[in-house]
């Protein structure tokens, strides 16, 4: 993360490839499982044909807060356009990144954050709003992941060692409390599945899989894409 964050410093960006950089971001339901995904899914895309040595790097929602607390810079990034989202965008969302830096709250330092990483490329982006804040980014993929609810719970329940009772509560308020924070500041439904190019029911799926699943999707996404952007 250190190596990746100083390139913004250096001015060494990603590029010099064939494609343009690309990034994606995740976003989960509570108790999906899998809790090493996001770093096996980066070590996946490293080692893939014509990227590997790339610096890929994963900024989930506690070392984003981290950076932003400790007041790293990273350059603002370009202007939020609802007109080139992929998917359908409230004006929530746009008002409030279109806020002069004067008035910026926690959220705005974070969105920012996420648009210059994403915009920079190489990037696994986990939660914090992230496909809505880059949805008009033409560079970027976006997944959720999404599980049956008792296999959620039981999941949780072993992860924790908590009784089921007390599994099920924190699926469950964990749930509301990341739609309460979509809905907050973007006004949409974290779970319309037409704002994500790929949602995966992870139930029964081993992590092996749902990795290669992902990258190469987002692999193949990359390469016939950028013909389009």
């Amino acid at each position: 993360m250190e190596k990746y964050l100083q390139r913004f410093h250096d001015g060494d960006l990603p590029g010099g490839r064939e494609f343009p950089p690309t990034a994606l971001t995740i976003s989960r339901q509570c108790g999906v499982g899998f809790s090493r995904l996001e770093r096996r899914l980066l070590e996946y895309l490293e080692n893939a044909s014509g990227l590997e040595g790339s610096d890929w790097a994963l900024f989930d929602q506690a070392l984003i807060g981290q950076i932003v607390e400790a007041g790293r810079s990273l350059p603002e990034a370009e202007p939020f356009s609802r007109q080139r989202s992929k998917f359908s965008v409230s004006g929530t969302l746009e008002e409030i990144l279109k806020l002069p830096t004067e008035q910026w709250t926690l959220f705005n330092y974070t969105a920012n954050m996420i648009r210059s990483l994403a915009s920079s490329g190489n990037a696994i982006i986990v939660g914090r709003a992230g496909n809505f804040i880059t949805s008009d980014l033409a560079n970027t993929f976006h997944v959720r992941l999404v599980a049956d609810k008792a296999r959620r719970t039981e999941e949780t329940a072993q992860r924790y060692g908590i009784p089921d009772r007390e599994a099920t509560e924190m699926v469950e308020e964990t749930d509301k409390a990341r739609a309460r924070f979509v809905k907050r500041y973007t006004g949409a439904d974290v779970d319309d599945v037409s704002c994500y190019h790929l949602v995966m029911n992870t139930h029964a799926l081993t992590e092996e899989l749902v990795v290669r699943i992902i990258g190469d999707s987002f692999l193949e996404w990359s390469h016939l894409g950028n013909s389009a952007r």
